[in-house]
Parts: C-alpha cells; sequence; structure tokens
C-alpha cells in the first residue's frame, strides 16, 4: 500500500461541465495514470476498435441519455488535460472489459464486489445502510487511483447532493445521495454481454450512466425507472436502497432485468458476481457465464456475518465492518488481501491482470446520510466518516 492511509476527497459544485472542470483539476495526475493505464494494448481491446465503439456508440448514448454527464465528461477532460474520449474510456472500463472484440483475446474478468442492503428491522437505532466490498486491481491502492467525489449541483438541476466511490476519472460507482438513496454495484456476466451493435440497438451510453442516474434522482421510483430505461450492452448487478426502508437487487443484463426484494420476514439482503434471483434461475432464454470462484461463497459468508444480530435487530455499524472483514477462504476472501507472491507471477490479459485485493470498504447510512470508508482491506484500514449534507 502507498504510504497515504486515505483516498483523495474531492468536492466540486455547480453545473455539469464547471463541477467536471474541478474535478478534473484536481485529480488530474490520477486520472492520467488510470487513463495510461487501460490504454496499454492488453487491457480492454484494440484502441482502433475501442475508439470507434467510443465515438459511435458511447458518445452518442450519453448525449442521447444522459446529457448533463457527458457536460460533466467534457469538463473532467479539460480539467485534466486529456481528450474527452479517454473521460469516456474510464467510464466504460467495465462494459469494455466485459466483451470480447474480434481479433482479440478475452480479457480476465475479476471478481469484482460484495455488497449488501441491511434494513431498519435489523439494526439497533433502525437506519437503513448499503455496505460493499470492493475488489478490483491493487494497483489502484499502490497508486491512491480511487477518489471519493463529494458532488453538490447548482441548485436550478434539481439534483441532490451525491457522495462517490469511485476511479478517478470516473463519474459512478458506489454511491449515497442527500435524498437517502444508495446504490452498489457487482460484476456480472452473461452470455448477452457483445459489444454494442449500433445498427442494431442505436448508441449505448455506458453503464456506468445508469448509476448515476439513480443517484441524480430525489425519490426511489424516479430512480428505478431511468435504470430501467438506460439501454445497456453488458450485465452487471445493481443493489438500489432508500432510506424508506425499501430494497431490491436488479440483476441487469441487455434485455431484461431480474429483480429479488426482501420479504416479510428478511431484514437484509447481499449479492456477490454471479446470478442469483430466482426469476433468473427458473428462465432458459440466457446463462450465467461466470466460471466459478470466490463469489459462490463471498456473499454466503457477509449474510453469516450479518445474521445473528440482523435478527434480533441489533445490528450496529460495527458489526456490519466486521461481517465485511471475513477472512473464510483466504486469500480470496469477501475481505480480499493482496499476496506478494501472487504479484510476480504471469499476469494475464486485461484490465484486472495481477493481483487483486479489497481496494475499498464503504458503509453507507441512508438514514443519518453518513458515509464510512476505508482505502484497503477493513480489517486493517482506518476508517473516516463524511456527512452529506
Amino acid at each position: 500500500m502507498s504510504e497515504d492511509l486515505f483516498y483523495q476527497h474531492v468536492v466540486v459544485r455547480g453545473l455539469p461541465y464547471k463541477r467536471g472542470f474541478s474535478y478534473g483539476s484536481q485529480t488530474r495526475d490520477k486520472i492520467q495514470r488510470n487513463i495510461e493505464y487501460y490504454k496499454q494494448a492488453d487491457k480492454l481491446g484494440p484502441w482502433s476498435v475501442v475508439s470507434t465503439v467510443i465515438s459511435e456508440c458511447y458518445i452518442p448514448g450519453l448525449q442521447r441519455y444522459w446529457p448533463s454527464g457527458w457536460e460533466e465528461m467534457r469538463g473532467v477532460a479539460a480539467g485534466a488535460g486529456v481528450a474527452v474520449e479517454d473521460i469516456v474510456l474510464l467510464n466504460a472500463r467495465y462494459d469494455l472489459s466485459h466483451v470480447k472484440f474480434d481479433g482479440a483475446l478475452p480479457a480476465q474478468i475479476a471478481d469484482e464486489c460484495t455488497s449488501a442492503i441491511v434494513l431498519g428491522p435489523a439494526t439497533a437505532d433502525r437506519s437503513v445502510y448499503t455496505a460493499q466490498n470492493w475488489d478490483m486491481s491493487h494497483r489502484l491502492v499502490a497508486e491512491n487511483g480511487v477518489v471519493y467525489l463529494e458532488i453538490h449541483p447548482d441548485s436550478s438541476e434539481g439534483i441532490p447532493s451525491m457522495f462517490i466511490v469511485t476511479e478517478a476519472g470516473q463519474l459512478g460507482r458506489s454511491g449515497c445521495n442527500s435524498a437517502g438513496l444508495g446504490l452498489t454495484a457487482n460484476s456480472l456476466q452473461s452470455d448477452m454481454d457483445t459489444p454494442p451493435d449500433t445498427l442494431k440497438r442505436g448508441p449505448v451510453p455506458p453503464s456506468g450512466a445508469l448509476r448515476r442516474l439513480f443517484l441524480e434522482q430525489s425519490d426511489y421510483a424516479a430512480g428505478i425507472k431511468a435504470i430501467a430505461r438506460t439501454p445497456r450492452h453488458v450485465s452487471f448487478n445493481l443493489m438500489v436502497s432508500s432510506a424508506d426502508n425499501i430494497g431490491l437487487c436488479l440483476e441487469v443484463t441487455p434485455k431484461t432485468i431480474f429483480r429479488s426484494t426482501t420479504s416479510s420476514n428478511e431484514v437484509y439482503m447481499v449479492h456477490a458476481n454471479h446470478f442469483q434471483t430466482a426469476a433468473f434461475q427458473s428462465q432458459t432464454q440466457l446463462s450465467d457465464t461466470y466460471q466459478g470462484g470466490s463469489s459462490w461463497y463471498r456473499g454466503e459468508r457477509l449474510e453469516a456475518g450479518l445474521r445473528e444480530r440482523g435478527i434480533k435487530g441489533s445490528l450496529r455499524e460495527d458489526d456490519i465492518v466486521a461481517a465485511l472483514s471475513d477472512h473464510a477462504g483466504y486469500p480470496f476472501s469477501l475481505c480480499e488481501h493482496f499476496i506478494e507472491s501472487r504479484a510476480h507471477k504471469q499476469e494475464q490479459r486485461g484490465p484486472y491482470s495481477g493481483p487483486t485485493s479489497t481496494v475499498c470498504c464503504v458503509v453507507y447510512n441512508l438514514s443519518q446520510r453518513t458515509v464510512r470508508v476505508c482505502k484497503g482491506c477493513p480489517c486493517e484500514g482506518e476508517f473516516q466518516i463524511f456527512r452529506l449534507e
């Protein structure tokens, strides 16, 4: 881990271009390092192909479905001194890594994230939480490539303030807003994940747009509509929740969203990186292409850590952190550690090549509008507390 105990906290205000410019200016070096990494030939596919997808699919998709996000990206690019196509690349990192382009070898896909929604009846003070261990390439820890992005839009936009944990240069990964909405996400893989075909389906924005569009809403229903009505070409899971004691798990594919919710006797839900909703399991039109690994037990380990106190309605924030610190299956555990010996093995292709680890642990208290977050593993990281006004 680098000597810095914390990731950079970036606060931006104003209209989309202005706040984007501020973001880019404050994180210029980090953004440039992230771009340099992902533009390597073996990370996201041949640049000649990727740049065409960006210009013909993602940029028109942003302009159509999230124009304010496009303006914000333009501002980030100007502030960081890079091309706007490079900022779109960062925001499409997930999408590009989940498809195989002609002439390119398939990328290695990481087991990326374990998430939970904890409803009020499970907690001692009846607060609603959403929480996550974000597992990713360990280089993000070593290079401080993650930022805490606090956004205060211009009052004329009618958009709530947001706190987002993301890679430098990206506009959305996980987060919460001042209206009490929260979102975490998990990588999924299906046999419907294909490069975007603009001739058949029209322009498509990067999937990160769906995350931000949800967090830009003040009411839960509007957020869900924004997710459902925005096209995508890869699969992913979204855990969307509200301080109003609502939580949904949305397994999103290019054509269908498989939904699950807590039943009357359930007070929390968890998800890792394979399809698990009953709706998905009961159909045969598409298949989960996850090839097995820690996802098959990380969710269960998190659930086990929440169960006893959750059932009694006595969970506290410290208990959620403790559950996320589980080491069963070490080193590929819920709390995943960087192992030096793994760093010297031959790297595979793709943006997740090389050693991975839990790069960040975050607990969003949607009722109190607070964020408890640490760099690296929750068992050893030093947590900070932020309050979103």
